[in-house]
């Protein structure tokens, strides 16, 4: 079949799965996965058991598969499924005439996403980005959930290493755009801090070439640099700019927001004066298309924060403030640094160890160690995780080390007194930090 086939089965099918688990009647399985010697996806082995569980179709990569069931329709077969997804991913994005808007960046993509789908859904039905499904699959199932009722989008673009934004990017074909930030995020796989940059530029040189607005960071030098070969560009949060705020409390973020010569004020449930920033992208981007300052500032207010993601939670007697759906050097900064500026005590630290830095990980490592935390702020500071184990810690009698979240817990359940604590914890999302509170 070619894709405008798929596409005429989708549009009856429509929706899409890659995970047997999930199907549910009429679904369209995709067949996705790693490939074999022979290029075989093995997504295949299960398009059987898809299709007994109620698919309406499965579209595999194996010849010999579909020869077995020669006159049974519902047995696509393509060449590879993954680029067939994402094609058919693409076309519907064509078939579609409404605002897109791209989010990339290092840190803050999920929550800045869901901060404009609050603000925007106070005047349009709003379609984003269901959890973080921002990869080279999750995006074009992300595009294929947007339905004739959307009257616009916000898709989050999420890469590992350079020309994936990009290719993202081509497949999304946003018309408005927006960088979180550059941070050290996957230097492993990006090799460099600067390729980083660069990898997170590639959302500013689609819009150069297929034009299109890009709101713009006015406090980001890097970002301002990398994006000022745009003729379309709106900057946000530089005191000159026309929609601005004052940090006016903390440790939950409190902010007045100005739009022109309008104020009002916004109370978040977000941890730290790092979301500034993502509250700013908000307000910019419900200003640009019409939503009365109000209702921007009431969606901030009610806005919650996803799982894992700068959550203020009770445990036993203590206030626990969970970030550690993932970490990389520059979200451990912000976060470490509103921690302990933070006045409340006592308070516990929870840092776990910091993946995918690849060689950068020993001296990643240390400079956390070395230079963000003011030990004398808290109790104790417990370091989760083997990436601590070549740091040379300083002497404090407030430093905790140890292998595991397991051994974190059972310090912390034979150790910390029932008077009140605020318990901060940050970590990658392979230290399943938020397992010691469970």
């Amino acid at each position: 079949m070619n894709i405008e086939e798929i596409y005429s089965k989708y549009c009856r099918f429509p929706h899409v799965t890659i995970d047997n688990r999930k199907v549910i009647k009429d679904s369209f399985f995709f067949a996705v996965g790693r490939k074999d010697d022979n290029g075989i996806h093995r997504g295949c082995q299960f398009a059987a058991q898809a299709l007994e569980s109620g698919a309406a179709a499965a579209v595999i990569n194996d010849p010999e598969l579909k020869a077995l069931h020669q006159d049974d329709e519902r047995w696509i077969l393509v060449e590879d499924c993954e680029f067939t997804l994402q094609q058919l991913g693409r076309y519907h994005r064509e078939q579609l005439d409404i605002p897109i808007i791209a989010i990339a960046g290092s840190n803050g993509k999920t929550t800045t996403k869901e901060l404009i789908h609050a603000v925007l859904g106070q005047k349009y039905t709003c379609f984003s980005t269901p959890g973080n499904l921002n990869n080279h699959l999750g995006v074009p199932l992300s595009l294929l959930q947007i339905g004739k009722h959307h009257e616009i989008a916000v898709l989050e673009v999420g890469a590992n290493h350079l020309g994936e934004t990009a290719y993202l990017s081509k497949l999304v074909q946003p018309n408005y755009g927006l960088v979180t930030n550059s941070g050290k995020d996957h230097l492993g796989e990006y090799g460099s801090f600067e390729n980083v940059i660069k990898a997170n530029k590639e959302l500013y040189d689609f819009f150069e070439e297929n034009g299109g607005l890009v709101f713009v960071n006015g406090r980001d030098d890097i970002l301002m640099q990398c994006s000022a070969a745009l003729t379309e560009r709106i900057s946000y949060g530089d005191d000159n700019d026309s929609v601005r705020a004052e940090i006016t409390g903390s440790p939950l973020l409190e902010l007045d927001l100005w739009i022109n010569d309008e104020c009002v004020a916004v109370k978040t449930a977000l941890f730290g004066d790092f979301w500034r920033d993502a509250v700013l992208a908000a307000a910019q981007i419900g200003h640009q298309f019409g939503v009365d300052i109000h209702k921007i500032g009431a969606a901030i207010s009610s806005y919650r924060p996803a799982a894992l993601r700068s959550q203020m939670l009770d445990w036993k007697e203590h206030i626990l403030l969970l970030d550690c759906y993932n970490a990389n050097p520059s979200s451990m900064e912000v976060f470490i640094r509103a921690a302990q500026d933070s006045p409340e005590m006592p308070k516990l630290l929870v840092l776990g160890e910091m993946l995918e830095l690849g060689d950068y990980s020993d001296e990643e490592h240390q400079h956390l160690v070395d230079k963000y935390v003011r030990y004398e702020r808290f109790d104790k500071v417990i370091f989760v995780g083997n990436e601590f184990l070549k740091v040379n810690f300083p002497k404090a009698p407030q430093i905790l080390h140890v292998e595991n979240g397991a051994a974190a817990k059972n310090w912390i359940m034979e150790n910390l007194s029932s008077e009140r604590h605020y318990i901060y914890v940050k970590g990658s999302r392979g230290n399943r930090l938020e397992d010691i509170f469970s």
